[in-house]
């Protein structure tokens, strides 16, 4: 059983890969508009939609396998608070990428809001990284 967590585990840290190029492609929404513009926020939206999904899914089998290995409680403290971190911020990114989309049927502005997305896609790629790297190294913290 052990062996299906690791598995589903690394699955979904590399489907959280998509939060680190996130900022990237994100980018390049403050130069879009029209349909082009809600285009892009549909294949945005379902990017961070298999981002929150394999988020859940590593949350889970993580805390799954946490009793099989020896980690201190800080470094248990400090994965917990970044995967929340990550999963608080891309449901603020969900949030404006439908704002985005009303703003822009109404003929508004949405600068604020693509620049809100990319602060916060910013945001969730550094703690990704920050959670791979600890995930990875957990003597760091020992």
């Amino acid at each position: 059983m052990y062996q299906v967590m690791i598995f589903l585990h690394v699955i979904s840290a590399l489907l959280l890969g998509a939060y680190v190029v996130f900022p990237f492609i994100a980018g390049r929404a403050a130069s879009l508009s029209g349909a082009a513009l809600e285009g892009f926020m549909g294949l945005l939206s379902s990017l961070n939609r298999v981002g929150q999904f394999s988020l859940i899914v590593t949350f889970i089998t993580g805390g799954a396998m946490v009793s099989k290995v020896e980690v201190s409680v800080l470094w248990m403290i400090i994965a917990v608070v970044l995967l929340l971190i990550v999963g608080a911020v891309t449901g603020m990114i969900g949030g404006r990428i439908k704002k985005l989309v009303a703003n822009s049927k109404a003929g508004a502005n949405t600068a604020t809001d693509a620049a809100k997305i990319k602060t916060f896609s910013w945001i969730a790629a550094v703690a990704v990284i920050i959670a791979i790297l600890i995930m990875t190294n957990p003597q760091l913290l020992a």
